[in-house]
């Protein structure tokens, strides 16, 4: 499976999930849907890629606890995190589902 595809696949899952999840959630729901061959740190990469692109965000979880979905501010790389879709990444899906 080429990268940019490996990078749909993610994005759109979360998406389709549409609660914050953690990484090990995300790799496993990919395994167990559609048999993914790419491994954990590769997923682990990806995120933090769309991250970089804007299409998902770090969830604070503290906020989580208290049920707000917001994203941890600061530098979060030493966080354990959860990820969450953003409104560009939303807008991302739908669009590559219209070109389908």
């Amino acid at each position: 499976m080429p990268p940019e595809a490996r990078r749909e696949m993610v994005l759109e899952f979360v998406a389709q999930q549409d609660i914050p999840l953690p990484p090990l959630a995300i790799w496993a729901g990919l395994n167990r849907h559609f048999r993914v061959t790419f491994s954990y740190r590769t997923m682990q990469n990806i995120l933090n890629d769309l991250v970089e692109d804007g299409d998902l965000f770090r969830v604070d979880t503290q906020k989580l606890r208290e049920g707000e979905i917001t994203p941890i501010e600061g530098d979060s790389s030493s966080r354990r995190a959860y990820y969450f879709i953003t409104d560009a990444g939303l807008e991302r899906v739908e669009k590559e589902i219209k070109d389908s």
